[in-house]
């Protein structure tokens, strides 16, 4: 891969997790401003400690989208909101079988397995620290 397609590709990586991010955090946003709705949805539908629950998944989205906004341990994040997507679509969608939410949660899934198997690029503070790392282990393997 030549270099010109490489940056390429990083600043697309990049474009892709701001976006995905920030619509992630949006939707906990909404969440959190109406959690005692949100909390009430969830025993509604029969969501067992659902007090428990739901402020844990807004919480857990926000932390999870802050790691995928700077690009550090990406997998954890990317595994993390699979699991809350997939969650979320069980419960809070599968007693009304509606097209436009089960396509939203396949697409959020499926943005998360296209992260995974392309990484966080190099616009990211993973792959910085991944550097310096192995600039340091290079200072060290010369003085020995």
């Amino acid at each position: 891969m030549n270099n010109l397609s490489s940056k390429g590709l990083n600043i697309m990586l990049f474009v892709e997790r701001m976006i995905f991010a920030l619509a992630f955090i949006y939707l906990a946003i909404g969440e959190a401003l109406h959690l005692n709705a949100f909390i009430q949805n969830g025993i509604d539908i029969g969501l067992p400690y659902a007090h428990f629950l739901c402020p844990l998944i807004v919480i857990a989205t926000f932390i999870l989208c802050s790691l995928i906004l700077l690009g550090f341990a990406w997998k954890t994040a990317c595994f993390g909101l699979m699991f809350i997507s997939l969650f979320s679509g069980f419960f809070f969608f599968a007693g009304a079988f509606n097209k436009v939410n089960i396509v939203g949660v396949l697409l959020s899934f499926v943005i998360l397995v296209n992260f995974l198997m392309l990484g966080s690029g190099q616009i990211s503070l993973e792959y910085f620290l991944i550097q310096r790392r192995k600039k340091q282990n290079t200072r060290l393997s010369n003085i020995h």
